[in-house]
């Protein structure tokens, strides 16, 4: 027995998480090709360490323009009793919410190359294993042959 699920979101709102996860797939994609590039291509990640390490330097840098958006809300907040600029303030926080944005589609794009690297990667059998560790003994090998005199 199959169960059914109702998507109950608005229209605009599946648009913009499909729009997303094209802009996570970009950013990916730009972000890999930038590093080449410069000299530097990115490396695969080869464990759950590394995965971890990578999503939480990236999860640092998001808490922190959290915490600038929220510093701004709260310069708002301040406003509503005084008579101040809201259109100022409301630039700040539309600036922060941006880079906020920015920072959490990096995030995006570092989980779904970690995805990659560790999940989707085929691990190689022992015969395969066994037949790549015989292939580059035999290229190590010098091709000079024995003279016979």
């Amino acid at each position: 027995m199959q169960q059914l699920e109702f998507d109950l979101r608005l229209d605009y709102e599946r648009n913009l998480k499909d729009n997303l996860i094209t802009v996570a797939k970009f950013a990916q994609e730009q972000m890999r090709q930038n590093l080449e590039d410069e000299g530097r291509p990115l490396k695969m990640v080869e464990s759950k360490q590394e995965a971890y390490g990578i999503a939480a330097q990236q999860f640092v840098k998001v808490c922190a323009k959290e915490k600038q958006l929220k510093g701004e809300m709260d310069d708002f907040l301040k406003l509503l009793d005084a008579d101040g600029e809201a259109t100022q303030v409301a630039g700040t926080i539309y600036n922060a919410a941006i880079e906020l944005s920015q920072e959490c589609i990096l995030m995006a794009a570092q989980a779904s190359r970690i995805l990659s690297d560790l999940y989707y990667q085929t691990p190689k059998t022992p015969m395969e294993e066994y037949m790549d560790a015989e292939e580059l003994e035999s290229q190590e090998e010098p091709e000079n042959p024995a003279e016979d005199n």
